[in-house]
């Protein structure tokens, strides 16, 4: 199903700036919440709506991540909110944590908000399913620690990124207009 307007303004959780409401976007501020408030998340390490930019030759993409959630300003964490399935969402958000600005993401997890999963990048292990294995801000930076290396051929970055592209225009739930404002 598709993002749409509400044609409401909300305060941002994170930034505390208003936002337009979307079908999926009060999910997205109880996520956000709750990474803060039971997980104890820091607010500045979690970065809302980041706009992740795909080059395909001389086409160009922004796709909408979720949170990236960073440690020490390195990305260690993409939370995509997915409207359905969470199995049918792996592949995107992972594919999209491999091609991250040239440093890869090293875990995602993928949530409705009603089930989860965590994902280790580098070699799309299912670590944990359910809501309960989101984890709190401590066991990610022990995650984070242990994180094994990705390597991104070239080769290997232009078929990742043409995953993402495939997947998010198929099924992306975040309206662009909204993301990109």
């Amino acid at each position: 199903m598709h993002e749409v307007s509400l044609n409401q303004v909300i305060t941002d959780y994170l930034t505390g700036e208003n936002i337009e409401l979307t079908t999926y976007e009060d999910l997205r501020q109880s996520l956000a919440a709750l990474m803060v408030e039971e997980k104890g998340y820091p607010k500045t390490a979690i970065v809302p709506k980041y706009k992740l930019n795909l080059t395909l030759g001389s086409d160009h993409y922004v796709v909408c991540l979720d949170f990236v959630i960073h440690i020490d300003d390195n990305p260690a964490l993409l939370i995509g909110f997915c409207p359905g399935a969470v199995s049918t969402f792996i592949t995107q958000f992972v594919c999209a944590a491999r091609i991250f600005n040239g440093k890869p993401i090293p875990y995602v997890i993928v949530t409705d908000c009603k089930d989860a999963a965590l994902i280790r990048t580098a070699d799309k292990k299912d670590l944990c399913r359910g809501y309960h294995c989101i984890p709190d801000w401590s066991k990610l930076q022990a995650l984070y620690k242990e994180a094994p290396a990705f390597e991104l051929t070239e080769s290997r970055k232009n078929k990742e990124s043409r995953i993402v592209y495939a997947m998010f225009a198929l099924s992306d739930s975040c309206c662009t207009d909204q993301c990109m404002s």
